[in-house]
């Protein structure tokens, strides 16, 4: 018996799963005071990608950035309470809407570099509404949040440019579609 092309498979699921919580592990690993602000972008946009490039679900990346946000809401992993969705939930929703208005740039380096770069800094509105609501000045909001998103974006580059070879290693073996697909 074969499952349609469009639907969602076990897989599938269980990729955006392992996505999820490798991004936690990866943010909890990583909360050690390096002095490097924006260091965990890296991974967030790398388990972003992945499962974006690899499933070919049209919010894949959607759906792994809300259950990562879900489970770093629920283990108090940040300082924001709720509004720690956000940081995930904005890179992961330009991360699809780029993969849907350009399909099959999925293993370029430049696209996933620049994917990375932009769905990093978007979380730039998060962190100010954190920030705001946690009672800040408007000077030091806007000096947090920019120092934040430019350490960040420069991470999450990192993170698309070092998903990129993975992605087109994957086609060469035949491992994902070579064609541009969107599913789901």
């Amino acid at each position: 018996m074969t499952t349609p092309a469009s639907s969602t498979t076990l897989r599938d699921i269980l990729l955006i799963g392992f996505c999820a919580i490798f991004m936690l592990v990866a943010k909890m690993a990583l909360r050690l005071n390096l002095g490097i602000p924006g260091h965990a972008m890296f991974f967030t946009i790398f388990f972003l990608i992945l499962p974006r490039a690899v499933t070919g679900l049209r919010f894949a990346a959607t759906a792994t950035g809300l259950a990562a946000g879900l489970a770093s809401v629920l283990l108090g992993m940040g300082k924001g309470g709720p509004l720690l969705l956000l940081k995930f939930l904005f890179p992961s929703l330009f991360v699809d809407a780029a993969f849907l208005l350009f399909p099959g740039y999925g293993g370029s380096l430049i696209f996933c570099g620049l994917v990375g770069l932009v769905a990093a800094a978007s979380r730039i509105a998060g962190v100010m509404a954190t920030d705001y609501l946690v009672g800040m000045d408007t000077a030091i909001i806007m000096a947090h949040a920019t120092l934040k998103t430019i350490g960040g974006a420069l991470f999450g580059a990192a993170g698309g440019l070092a998903v990129a070879p993975i992605i087109r290693k994957l086609k060469a073996r035949g491992m994902i579609s070579v064609a541009p697909h969107h599913r789901g």
